[in-house]
């Protein structure tokens, strides 16, 4: 990567007349056109960002590098955004930051996603054909007030059955923009990581970019860009229920088809393997069990876990009928304060252990909560036991059909610190039961 530090301004004008005054004594041939210059250095900087994200307690979740390509539509790589709740940008070098409204495009193939800004700027970078043919390419960097530029050969160009791109020969920073030599836009830098384990830097064409740009729509929350993916996963028709095996043991559960958006994301979550290896970080007796939080991967013994999810939540789908009966299986939320659209967890969930209720107690809950538990409810927390204080307020969207004295054995350990086991219990796998 070839780097240098650019020259004041005043003495790169008075170098570009000495080459015009040069260029008047040469004789060149009548059809020979020179060179269109489509911007500047100082002028394409103006157009880069920089993107902090965040997860949904305001915690810090990665950053990255974008440019605008209109007056408030960012284009940055989808994969700096996606396991991010919010984002906001700002110049190079700078701490005045302004929010990301939402999403407007993306594309998976591509790795690429528009965003909607708060922040106007005139200075976006126009999307116009290249008047050379390219040997190199350059990005641009302003760690404080000086403006460097690195620059990198192109090796070769690519193609796949879903995208084109440039080949470079040296590391530039993803997410930022790559000029041609006459300031055009090339496209936007990306790592690439092949099937073989290799890995390379190029640039997706700006082509791309401009077909996204065509076809906008109006912005969407980017905690919606968390689930979508190119995989293909496995049909709920073809699934029969889960074995989630533990440290101490294995229980097997199976999810209602009437939450659809909660059955097809476990489904989803399971065939990624994100629980593998999460701690179950919070156990009450008689109460309940609850894993999923992806803070407890690695979690050391005295961290505050259960603060994180997937990155994303889904909407609350309470359905008639199906409640907090012991065994159940629902999704966790954040608190109110910090949950405005009371949405689930993406990820998290929790097994109800419960106790018995006798009809006093119901009597007294109904007041509190200002509901009626049907005769079906009645009978099975006098008999069998649940949390009926948590009916209407949680997503139950599966139970457990064995293995209900593993999960009682686990909600019986020694806690410390909120409720997390003195000694880790961790899901080891989850497999799918097929039909």
């Amino acid at each position: 990567m070839l780097r240098f530090k650019l020259i004041q301004t005043f003495t790169l004008k008075f170098i570009f007349l000495l080459l015009i005054g040069c260029g008047t004594k040469t004789n060149k041939k009548e059809n020979q056109q020179p060179q269109l210059i489509r911007g500047s250095y100082q002028s394409n900087i103006l157009g880069i960002v920089e993107i902090k994200t965040s997860d949904a307690y305001t915690r810090p979740v990665g950053n990255g590098f974008g440019f605008f390509v209109d007056k408030e539509i960012v284009i940055t790589n989808l994969d700096i955004i996606k396991v991010a709740y919010r984002a906001k940008i700002s110049a190079p070098g700078t701490t005045q930051y302004y929010e990301v409204k939402g999403y407007t495009n993306y594309n998976l193939n591509q790795n690429l996603v528009l965003l909607k800004v708060e922040r106007k700027n005139e200075n976006f970078i126009p999307i116009v054909e290249p008047i050379i043919n390219p040997d190199s390419l350059y990005t641009l960097l302003r760690p404080q007030r000086d403006l460097y530029v690195s620059k990198s050969a192109i090796i070769n160009n690519f193609t796949s059955d879903s995208i084109e791109f440039y080949l470079l020969k040296s590391e530039l920073e993803p997410g930022k923009p790559a000029f041609f030599s006459d300031h055009a836009l090339a496209g936007i830098i990306q790592k690439m990581n092949f099937d073989t384990g290799s890995s390379c830097f190029g640039v997706i064409g700006s082509k791309y970019i401009a077909e996204l740009l065509s076809t906008q729509h109006p912005p969407k929350s980017i905690i919606g860009l968390s689930t979508k993916s190119n995989k293909v996963y496995i049909s709920h028709y073809k699934v029969q229920g889960f074995r989630v095996n533990t440290t101490m043991g294995s229980f097997t559960i199976r999810l209602h088809n009437e939450t659809p958006e909660y059955r097809d994301n476990f489904i989803k979550l399971v065939s990624d393997n994100y629980y593998d290896s999460l701690l179950i970080h919070r156990v009450i007796k008689n109460f309940l069990i609850q894993t999923g939080a992806a803070d407890t991967r690695n979690a050391k013994r005295d961290d505050v876990v259960g603060w994180q999810g997937p990155g994303y939540s889904l909407p609350m789908n309470i359905v008639k009928g199906i409640f907090h009966r012991r065994g159940a299986i629902a999704a966790s939320k954040l608190p109110g304060e910090r949950n405005p659209r009371n949405y689930s967890d993406g990820a998290q969930f929790y097994v109800v252990c419960g106790r018995l209720f006798d009809n006093t107690e119901l009597d007294e809950l109904e007041k509190q909560k200002k509901m009626k538990f049907s005769a079906e409810q009645r009978k099975v927390y006098t008999t069998i036991g649940g949390a009926p204080y948590l009916d209407n307020d949680y997503t139950v969207f599966g139970e457990v059909i064995s293995g209900m004295d593993v999960v009682d054995k686990i909600s019986g350990v020694k806690v410390y610190n909120v409720d997390r086991p003195e000694t880790d219990i961790r899901i080891i796998s989850i497999d799918i039961i097929r039909k």
